[in-house]
Protein backbone atom coordinates (compact mmCIF):
# COMPACT_ATOMS: atom_id res chain seq x y z
CA UNK A 1 0.00 0.00 0.00
CA UNK A 2 2.72 2.41 0.71
CA UNK A 3 4.90 1.51 -1.91
CA UNK A 4 2.20 2.07 -4.58
CA UNK A 5 1.47 5.46 -2.41
CA UNK A 6 5.24 6.51 -2.95
CA UNK A 7 5.06 5.65 -6.74
CA UNK A 8 1.81 7.56 -6.74
CA UNK A 9 3.04 10.61 -5.18
CA UNK A 10 5.71 11.09 -7.89
CA UNK A 11 3.32 9.93 -11.14
CA UNK A 12 0.48 12.18 -9.75
CA UNK A 13 2.28 16.00 -10.60
CA UNK A 14 4.51 16.05 -8.00
CA UNK A 15 7.07 18.86 -8.93
CA UNK A 16 10.54 17.47 -8.81
CA UNK A 17 12.16 20.62 -8.13
CA UNK A 18 10.62 20.28 -4.94
CA UNK A 19 13.38 18.47 -3.92
CA UNK A 20 15.62 21.49 -4.27
CA UNK A 21 14.00 23.52 -2.01
CA UNK A 22 12.41 21.06 0.68
CA UNK A 23 14.06 21.92 4.26
CA UNK A 24 15.76 24.63 2.91
CA UNK A 25 15.62 27.69 5.42
CA UNK A 26 13.87 30.89 4.07
CA UNK A 27 16.01 33.96 5.03
CA UNK A 28 13.78 35.96 7.80
CA UNK A 29 13.11 38.89 5.42
CA UNK A 30 11.36 42.08 6.39
CA UNK A 31 8.70 44.04 4.65
CA UNK A 32 5.86 46.65 5.31
CA UNK A 33 2.42 46.43 5.86
CA UNK A 34 -0.55 49.03 5.19
CA UNK A 35 0.50 50.47 8.49
CA UNK A 36 3.95 51.10 7.38
CA UNK A 37 4.99 48.72 9.88
CA UNK A 38 8.12 46.69 8.95
CA UNK A 39 7.84 43.20 9.77
CA UNK A 40 9.93 40.15 9.82
CA UNK A 41 8.61 36.52 8.72
CA UNK A 42 9.57 34.67 11.40
CA UNK A 43 6.65 36.78 13.48
CA UNK A 44 4.51 34.63 11.77
CA UNK A 45 6.22 31.21 11.48
CA UNK A 46 7.78 31.25 14.92
CA UNK A 47 4.00 31.12 15.64
CA UNK A 48 2.20 28.98 13.54
CA UNK A 49 2.68 27.79 9.89
CA UNK A 50 3.03 30.33 7.21
CA UNK A 51 1.30 29.73 3.54
CA UNK A 52 3.80 32.08 2.42
CA UNK A 53 3.30 33.08 -1.62
CA UNK A 54 4.85 36.55 -3.95
CA UNK A 55 3.27 38.33 -6.08
CA UNK A 56 3.24 42.18 -7.31
CA UNK A 57 0.42 44.47 -7.65
CA UNK A 58 0.76 45.63 -11.25
CA UNK A 59 0.82 42.08 -12.84
CA UNK A 60 -0.94 41.85 -16.05
CA UNK A 61 -0.86 37.94 -15.51
CA UNK A 62 -0.77 34.75 -13.48
CA UNK A 63 -1.27 36.76 -10.35
CA UNK A 64 -4.69 37.68 -9.90
CA UNK A 65 -5.70 33.86 -10.88
CA UNK A 66 -3.19 32.55 -8.89
CA UNK A 67 -3.92 34.72 -5.61
CA UNK A 68 -7.35 34.00 -6.00
CA UNK A 69 -7.01 30.40 -6.56
CA UNK A 70 -5.47 30.19 -2.89
CA UNK A 71 -8.29 32.04 -1.18
CA UNK A 72 -11.08 29.98 -2.58
CA UNK A 73 -9.77 26.59 -1.77
CA UNK A 74 -8.40 28.12 1.87
CA UNK A 75 -11.98 29.23 2.33
CA UNK A 76 -13.09 25.83 1.72
CA UNK A 77 -10.56 24.24 4.33
CA UNK A 78 -12.50 25.89 7.05
CA UNK A 79 -9.27 25.56 9.44
CA UNK A 80 -7.74 28.97 9.05
CA UNK A 81 -6.87 29.91 12.44
CA UNK A 82 -4.25 27.05 12.36
CA UNK A 83 -1.93 29.38 9.81
CA UNK A 84 -1.06 32.39 8.55
CA UNK A 85 -0.98 33.73 4.79
CA UNK A 86 1.42 35.68 3.65
CA UNK A 87 1.40 37.38 0.62
CA UNK A 88 4.40 39.27 -0.01
CA UNK A 89 5.40 41.90 -3.06
CA UNK A 90 8.65 42.01 -4.80
CA UNK A 91 7.99 45.09 -6.46
CA UNK A 92 9.30 48.11 -4.22
CA UNK A 93 6.89 50.34 -6.34
CA UNK A 94 3.90 48.38 -4.96
CA UNK A 95 1.73 49.10 -1.63
CA UNK A 96 0.32 46.33 0.24
CA UNK A 97 -3.53 47.05 -0.65
CA UNK A 98 -3.14 46.45 -4.37
CA UNK A 99 -2.14 42.84 -3.26
CA UNK A 100 -5.44 42.92 -1.57
CA UNK A 101 -7.22 43.79 -4.72
CA UNK A 102 -5.40 40.85 -6.94
CA UNK A 103 -6.53 38.55 -4.05
CA UNK A 104 -10.25 39.87 -4.23
CA UNK A 105 -10.47 41.95 -1.22
CA UNK A 106 -11.50 45.60 -0.58
CA UNK A 107 -12.09 48.16 1.79
CA UNK A 108 -15.57 47.01 2.19
CA UNK A 109 -14.63 43.15 2.59
CA UNK A 110 -11.20 43.12 4.09
CA UNK A 111 -8.87 40.46 3.97
CA UNK A 112 -9.23 38.34 7.33
CA UNK A 113 -6.98 38.30 10.35
CA UNK A 114 -4.94 35.39 9.30
CA UNK A 115 -4.11 37.05 5.68
CA UNK A 116 -1.26 39.24 6.10
CA UNK A 117 0.07 41.39 2.79
CA UNK A 118 2.68 43.28 2.58
CA UNK A 119 6.15 44.44 0.43
CA UNK A 120 9.53 43.28 0.63
CA UNK A 121 12.51 45.59 1.77
CA UNK A 122 15.17 45.76 -0.72
CA UNK A 123 18.05 44.25 1.50
CA UNK A 124 16.18 41.32 2.12
CA UNK A 125 14.32 40.79 -1.08
CA UNK A 126 16.90 39.01 -3.53
CA UNK A 127 17.47 36.64 -1.19
CA UNK A 128 14.47 35.46 -0.15
CA UNK A 129 13.59 35.29 -3.76
CA UNK A 130 16.69 32.56 -4.52
CA UNK A 131 15.91 30.76 -1.65
CA UNK A 132 11.82 30.07 -2.71
CA UNK A 133 13.15 29.62 -6.69
CA UNK A 134 10.88 32.90 -7.12
CA UNK A 135 12.32 33.99 -10.85
CA UNK A 136 11.33 37.55 -12.29
CA UNK A 137 12.48 39.06 -15.37
CA UNK A 138 12.04 42.50 -16.15
CA UNK A 139 10.21 42.76 -19.82
CA UNK A 140 9.01 46.13 -21.00
CA UNK A 141 8.70 47.53 -17.36
CA UNK A 142 6.66 44.73 -16.12
CA UNK A 143 7.85 41.56 -14.61
CA UNK A 144 7.77 37.83 -16.14
CA UNK A 145 8.02 35.52 -13.30
CA UNK A 146 7.10 32.05 -11.88
CA UNK A 147 4.80 31.23 -9.01
CA UNK A 148 5.80 29.59 -5.96
CA UNK A 149 3.45 28.59 -2.79
CA UNK A 150 5.35 27.05 0.30
CA UNK A 151 4.77 25.70 3.56
CA UNK A 152 7.24 27.45 6.16
CA UNK A 153 7.68 25.19 9.35
CA UNK A 154 8.07 27.20 12.98
CA UNK A 155 11.53 27.00 12.42
CA UNK A 156 11.76 28.57 8.97
CA UNK A 157 12.48 25.91 7.10
CA UNK A 158 10.24 25.08 3.31
CA UNK A 159 8.11 22.09 4.35
CA UNK A 160 6.48 22.12 1.11
CA UNK A 161 7.12 23.98 -2.25
CA UNK A 162 4.51 24.09 -5.34
CA UNK A 163 5.45 25.51 -8.23
CA UNK A 164 2.73 27.16 -10.58
CA UNK A 165 -1.16 26.53 -10.26
CA UNK A 166 -1.53 23.58 -7.38
CA UNK A 167 -3.40 20.95 -8.30
CA UNK A 168 -6.43 18.80 -6.41
CA UNK A 169 -4.22 16.81 -5.31
CA UNK A 170 -1.26 19.18 -4.09
CA UNK A 171 -3.82 21.32 -2.44
CA UNK A 172 -5.05 17.78 -0.43
CA UNK A 173 -1.53 17.11 0.18
CA UNK A 174 -0.51 20.15 1.54
CA UNK A 175 -3.93 20.66 3.62
CA UNK A 176 -3.49 17.41 5.52
CA UNK A 177 0.36 18.39 6.59
CA UNK A 178 -1.13 21.75 7.65
CA UNK A 179 -3.88 20.12 9.53
CA UNK A 180 -1.62 17.23 11.18
CA UNK A 181 -4.33 14.53 9.44
CA UNK A 182 -2.82 10.80 8.52
CA UNK A 183 -0.62 10.85 5.64
CA UNK A 184 0.47 7.42 3.87
CA UNK A 185 4.02 9.71 2.24
CA UNK A 186 4.89 12.73 3.13
CA UNK A 187 7.45 14.43 0.80
CA UNK A 188 9.00 16.26 3.70
CA UNK A 189 11.08 15.18 6.31
CA UNK A 190 8.77 16.85 9.00
CA UNK A 191 9.89 14.68 12.35
CA UNK A 192 7.13 15.86 14.06
CA UNK A 193 4.31 13.78 11.83
CA UNK A 194 4.81 10.16 12.97
CA UNK A 195 2.93 8.33 10.91
CA UNK A 196 3.81 8.72 7.66
CA UNK A 197 5.14 5.90 6.50
CA UNK A 198 8.35 7.22 4.65
CA UNK A 199 10.29 10.44 5.23
CA UNK A 200 12.32 12.10 2.31
CA UNK A 201 15.91 13.25 3.39
CA UNK A 202 16.65 15.69 0.92
CA UNK A 203 20.60 15.86 1.57
CA UNK A 204 21.09 11.68 0.72
CA UNK A 205 17.86 12.26 -1.78
CA UNK A 206 16.63 8.88 -0.64
CA UNK A 207 13.29 7.84 1.07
CA UNK A 208 13.59 6.10 4.59
CA UNK A 209 10.45 3.93 6.55
CA UNK A 210 8.75 5.47 9.06
CA UNK A 211 6.59 4.63 12.48
CA UNK A 212 3.27 4.70 9.97
CA UNK A 213 4.74 1.63 7.93
CA UNK A 214 4.65 -0.12 10.79
CA UNK A 215 0.92 1.17 11.84
CA UNK A 216 -0.19 -0.48 8.31
CA UNK A 217 2.20 -3.37 8.32
CA UNK A 218 2.14 -4.30 12.10
CA UNK A 219 -1.16 -5.89 12.26
CA UNK A 220 -0.84 -8.31 9.17
CA UNK A 221 2.57 -9.45 10.52
CA UNK A 222 0.52 -10.28 14.23
CA UNK A 223 -2.19 -11.99 12.16
CA UNK A 224 0.86 -14.05 9.95
CA UNK A 225 2.52 -14.71 12.87
CA UNK A 226 -0.76 -15.91 14.84
CA UNK A 227 -1.61 -18.18 11.91
CA UNK A 228 1.58 -19.55 11.73
CA UNK A 229 1.69 -20.36 15.39
CA UNK A 230 -1.89 -22.15 15.31
CA UNK A 231 -0.63 -23.93 12.50
CA UNK A 232 2.24 -25.34 13.97
CA UNK A 233 0.09 -26.14 17.19
CA UNK A 234 -2.23 -28.14 14.94
CA UNK A 235 0.29 -29.71 13.29
CA UNK A 236 1.73 -31.08 16.93
CA UNK A 237 -1.49 -32.38 18.11
CA UNK A 238 -2.07 -34.44 15.07
CA UNK A 239 1.15 -35.72 15.07
CA UNK A 240 0.78 -36.69 18.55
CA UNK A 241 -2.89 -38.08 17.72
CA UNK A 242 -1.29 -40.18 14.84
CA UNK A 243 1.54 -41.23 17.24
CA UNK A 244 -0.73 -42.41 19.77
CA UNK A 245 -2.87 -44.54 16.91
CA UNK A 246 0.00 -46.05 15.92
CA UNK A 247 1.13 -47.08 19.31
CA UNK A 248 -2.28 -48.45 20.01
CA UNK A 249 -2.72 -50.41 16.79
CA UNK A 250 0.75 -51.73 17.81
CA UNK A 251 -0.40 -52.90 21.06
Amino acid sequence: MCWAAVLLSFLLGQNPNEMDYLLRKIPDATFKTSDSSAMHISSWYSKKPVLLTLAYGRCPGVCNPYLLQIRDQISLLGSEKQFQVVVLSFDAEDQPKQLWRLAGFNENSPPPANWTFGVLEEDTRASLLTSLGLKTQMVGGLYEHNTVLALIGEDGSILQWIEGLPGTAQWDRLFKELTSEFVPVYSTLNNTVWTSCFQYDPASGTWRMSWGLLMILGPALITFFIIIILQSITRNDRTKNNSSILIQNQL
